[in-house]
């Protein structure tokens, strides 16, 4: 394994922004891994696990630490039993289990990152999350240095949240979901169905990281008062959440532009880097986004997006 010093970390996301991280590498296996966090606890760095490149925004400083970019993607399927590496992405994953005549993931190919990136945040599309298909996680615990096993109960998965989050230390390699035998027919067509939604809906192959925002819970504000104030938010009254892009979208936000990032014109909760836009630019829009509705609902949004500094 090489580690390299000062990469350039914008090529490696999705938004195509941020600065040059110290150090750099790729753990393609477990040892790989291993190795890179004794290379940072050695040196005192900190470090953080580069999936797919999605939902997150890399300062423009770059980080001053190891970048490791998880290159563990072996995936395999016995019967109803699914195993991938945390580098697996969603995509490959959902295919794969199409050809296998499996059913139950295809709602995964709405999801722009990998395994690890989506048990880690309990990644969810059209009213399916990870937690709903996952058996167990393979973690790999760097200040125990050893492997753990996680059932779904102890990965105490939330809205977009899990253990993990709070828990940096411990690294996702690998995930085993349970699904259902299928007609991989039936399969196609909804994988057909839900992509076509999202290219019309979001803005696919953008310079975009994904919803900025986390949808609202409605445990999380007054339903009673809010629905009165703004009586279409009744819609939404038998979901568990509010949709972030529709309070956006409610305050005319959709288009509006800070120097080279945009809120996207078909979905109000992605910013688009429309013109070599700065990390700086994507916050200052992030401001102003959670200042307006606020103020218009007594709402403070929550990012969904990973700020790496």
């Amino acid at each position: 394994m090489e580690i390299r010093e000062h990469v350039e970390l914008r090529p490696h996301t999705v938004f195509k922004i941020g600065g040059r991280a110290r150090y750099f590498c790729e753990a393609r296996t477990l040892e790989d891994l291993r190795d890179a966090v004794h290379f940072a606890r050695e040196k005192g760095l900190r470090f953080f696990l580069l999936g797919a490149g999605s939902n997150m925004l890399v300062s423009d400083r770059g980080f001053d630490g190891l970048a490791i970019k998880m290159g563990l993607a072996h995936c395999s399927i016995n019967g109803a039993r699914v195993e991938a590496d945390a580098g697996v992405s969603m995509a490959r994953l959902t295919a794969e289990t199409i050809r296998a005549g499996l059913a139950g993931f295809e709602w995964a190919i709405g999801i722009p990152g990998t395994i690890g990136g989506s048990v880690r945040g309990n990644a969810g599309c059209y009213g399916t999350e990870m937690k709903d298909v996952l058996h167990s996680v393979s973690v790999f615990d760097s200040e125990a240095d050893r492997i753990r096993i996680f059932s779904p109960r102890e990965c105490n998965f939330g809205y977009r949240d899990s253990i993990f989050k709070k828990r940096p230390s411990w690294i996702v390699v690998s995930a085993i979901v349970h699904l259902e035998p299928g007609d991989p027919a039936r399969s196609q067509k909804l994988v057909a169905e839900f992509s076509e939604r999202r290219s019309r809906t979001q803005d696919i192959g953008s310079r975009c990281a994904g919803c900025m925002f986390k949808n609202v819970p409605w445990g999380a504000v007054d339903k009673s008062s809010l629905t009165k104030k703004i009586p279409e938010l009744q819609k939404f009254s038998r979901d568990p959440v509010i949709p972030a892009a529709f309070l956006i979208d409610r305050l005319d936000l959709k288009g509006i532009k800070i120097r080279g990032v945009a809120i996207s014109t078909r979905h109000a909760n992605y910013f688009v880097n429309v013109d070599n836009s700065t990390a700086e630019d994507v916050m200052a829009l992030v401001s102003l986004v959670k200042d307006r509705v606020r103020r218009s609902y007594g709402i403070l949004l929550d990012e969904e997006v990973q700020f790496i500094a």
